[in-house]
Formats: C-alpha cells, structure tokens, sequence
C-alpha cells in the first residue's frame, strides 16, 4: 500500500477534480499508477472528501467516511474493490453440525426492544377510535414493564392500514437480536470436492442449528480467521451475525455527510449537526433506514429556507444536502411562467423539452420521431440550404428527388464538353457543379475528385 502514500495534497477541497465527485471519480483521480478502481457503482452519492496536508492513502481512508463503504484490497494485482459494507449476496452456503460446525455459542441482546408502540400517520393520524380509545399497540403476551416508542410515518392516511402495518412493525421491534460463533472446518480449504463451501466475508449463510426441527437462521459473515499451514486449516473460524445496523450508525453517517458537503471549496455548515429535533425524528423511525418526504413536503421545506434568506445557490447542493434519487416521478422544470419545460421520464428513459437549444453540443444521442430544423450550413459532409441536401455526389431536393451520380455521369459530362451530346437546362442544373450556370471542364474534375474520394 506504500504505492498510495507517494502522492501529497495540501489541501482536497480546493482540486476541482475532488469538489463534489463520486467515490469511483475520486479514488480514480487519486490512485497510483498501475492500480485499478472496480465496485465504485455501489455508491452514487456526490461528496468532497476533504483532507488536508496529506497523502494519497489518508485521502483513500478518508473516503471510507464520506461515502460510507469499504474496501478489499489486492495487492498483488494492485485492485481496490469499493463494498458496500450493508450488502450481502446469499451464495447458498450451510454450516450444519453433521458437516462442518464444530460447535457454536449465541448471544441475544434485547437493547432496543420495544414492547408498545405509539403510531402516528399523516397529520398525527391515530388509531385510537378503533383500538379501544388507545393510540397504541402492546406486544401480546407481555406482562411486564412496558418499553415504549413511537412510529411515525406521514404516507399513511388511512388508520386501519396504520393499525395493521403498526402490528407488523412491533413484531419487528420486539424481536431479541441475537448472534452465532461458529467453530467451523473450512471444508472448501482441506478438500476439493467441497470448493461450493468456500466461505467469503459479508456473504449470507444458513445456520442449521437444529437440524432436528430444521431451524435454518441466516446470518451474515462478519469475521474469518484462516490459520496458514495446512494441518491447522480444519481450526479456521467463521463469525456470523443476524444484528441489523444500528440507527446510532446511521445518524452519524449524515452527520458526518452532511457537515462534508462542499461549495467552492468551503464547508456548507448545516443545522443538522447540532439539531437534536432532527435526529430525535430519525430515531423514531426504529428500523427505517432513510427518513422519507413527500414531494410537497421538499418544496416546503426549500421554500422555507429560501423565504428565511438561506438561499441555495445550485441545484447540486440540494441534491447533496437531501440526498435525493429521482425515481419514477422523473425529473420536471418549469419557467417562470409555471409552463413545463423540461422533462425526463424515469420510466422510458426520454427526455421531452420545448423551448431551444443553443450553443449546445449533443453526442452519442438518436433523434427519433421529431424534426430537425436548422438554416443554410453543413451537417458533416453534407451542405444544406434551401434547394435540399447535397454531399457532392448525391443531392436531395425538397420535392423528395434524389440524384445520385456515378461514373457514368462523368462520362455524360465528358461528352457533353466534347459537344457530343446537347446539354437541355435539366442536364444543366443536374451536372453545373460549380455554379456558373454551364457544363464546363471544372464540372468535370469536380465530380470525378468526388467519385475518387467515396
């Protein structure tokens, strides 16, 4: 890893290549030569990882904060991998007592339990009026002190849906997270035949813990130690854990995102740090990974914020401080005057605008269904005025003829010069290359330059 310390930055804010970029434009721009950046899909998020007088690898660590991932490393092809840390891919792996588990031990917590539940939709919507005057849920069969918390989920307009998915999310609350270590033989190690078995961190496995009963608990990879020499492989020890990831993680991460958004260089400081209303609102979705907002409530909030003189001053800080994705609602502008002006469906994947573009240049797009309209000039190779198109030896007229010339038009010139054939003002306008009103020998050498150049 000596390779990612060689290079040194003052300071990452103030390189434009840095300043608000993805992870993979990041760590693409900063990587050593010879290294290859793959995964960096994972994440699409815009950030400015900023550090200060530092080299090339701190910038690397720096980027496992902002953008909230990890890495796999392989050093002997130089590859850095960007993980989502989160994920996990159910490969089909077993670990049963008559295979391959040793032994294991399980540990439950019930920190974060919760045994009653207040739930509130849109506009502090209840259930009360149909769950006997109560606005809340007790988990059945407990008899003890109550553990309460409150739900919160403003889509909800309809208090019998509220009370049925407020029954689901209790199940879900009162739950004890619980977690294996398991003594393994890595199989995959000692012998060929059971290579399906390879054990790789961050993959789901199933946990045959009761065969007898066929209790199968998934969990997730989260540590391997692999013993080297090979009469000690059979020691090697997978640890697996069903734990979901806490909202206290989650809370700091957009803390930490929020507080690195950048504009020209600078810290953009948000109230998010310090607001404790904020993320008060974020603990009481217990289990929601993202806090979720109407449309109407985004432009409120904005609105808000404008009116109170926190004017943003471009589009892409509001995405960042939002962390917004545009999804099937597609993406509108308007102008001024409230008329639609711009418009990309999610959907189809077609952008629709009325209005003009100017100064523009488009690559790498097809034009279906539409007209282009353009004035007297060139397109490529083609001229344009308004006669029609012509590219030297293929002309269009706008009464849909087409005029293709070939060397047996050449020949028709020639003869036309030597005075063989009589030229009527058909022939002329069909073969005047130059423009003079005549067949002349210039005609001739223009068309056979072109017919040369096909």
């Amino acid at each position: 890893m000596d390779d990612w310390k060689a290079s040194y930055y003052l300071k990452t804010a103030d390189i434009a290549a840095l300043q608000t970029k993805n992870i993979g434009d990041v760590l693409n721009y900063i990587k050593p030569s010879g290294w290859t950046v793959t995964g960096e899909e994972v994440r699409t998020i815009r950030r400015t990882p900023d550090k200060e007088k530092c080299n090339g690898y701190d910038v690397l660590m720096r980027c496992k904060v902002v953008y909230d991932v990890q890495y796999d490393f392989d050093c002997l092809s130089k590859v850095v991998t960007v993980i989502d840390p989160y994920a996990s891919i159910d490969t089909g792996l077993y670990v049963t007592p008559e295979l391959n588990m040793k032994d294991h031990t399980y540990k439950e917590s019930s920190t974060g339990l919760v045994t009653r539940l207040y739930c509130y939709g849109a506009d502090d919507l209840t259930f009360s009026d149909i769950n006997d005057g109560k606005p809340y849920i007790d988990l059945q069969g407990y008899k003890g002190k109550p553990i309460v918390t409150s739900w919160i989920d403003g889509r909800y307009t309809n208090k019998e849906s509220l009370l049925a998915d407020g029954r689901k999310k209790l199940q879900e609350l009162a739950a004890p997270v619980g977690s294996y270590t398991i003594n393994m033989i890595d199989l995959a190690a000692v012998d060929d035949k059971y290579k399906d078995l390879k054990v790789k961190i961050r993959e789901t496995a199933h946990c045959i813990i009761d065969p007898v009963r066929g209790i199968d608990v998934p969990h997730r990879i989260v540590k391997i130690r692999k013993y080297l020499l090979d009469e000690e492989r059979s020691n090697n020890t997978i640890t697996l854990s069903n734990e979901p990831r806490k909202i206290t993680d989650m809370i700091n991460q957009m803390q930490e995102n929020v507080t690195e958004l950048t504009q020209d260089g600078y810290k953009k400081e948000t109230t998010i740090r310090n607001n404790s209303e904020s993320i008060e609102l974020i603990a009481k979705g217990l289990g929601e990974a993202q806090l979720k907002l109407q449309e109407d409530q985004i432009v409120a909030l904005i609105s808000k914020a404008i009116n109170n003189g926190n004017s943003m001053q471009t589009m892409q800080v509001i995405i960042d401080i939002l962390g917004l994705t545009i999804k099937n609602g597609g993406i509108k502008v308007y102008d001024g005057n409230n008329s639609l002006v711009l418009y990309v469906d999610q959907n189809t994947k077609k952008l629709n605008f009325s209005g003009t573009i100017s100064g523009t240049t488009i690559t790498g797009t097809l034009f279906d269904g539409g007209t282009i309209r353009t004035n007297d000039g060139d397109i490529g190779g083609w001229s344009i005025n308004s006669n029609g198109l012509y590219n030297g030896t293929v002309k269009i007229k706008n009464s849909g003829i087409t005029n293709i010339y070939t060397w047996a038009d050449l020949y028709i010139i020639r003869l036309i010069i030597m005075g063989t054939v009589d030229a009527d003002d058909d022939m002329v306008y069909h073969y005047d290359f130059n423009g003079d009103g005549k067949i002349t020998p210039a005609d001739y050498a223009m068309l056979k330059n072109r017919l040369k150049a096909m």
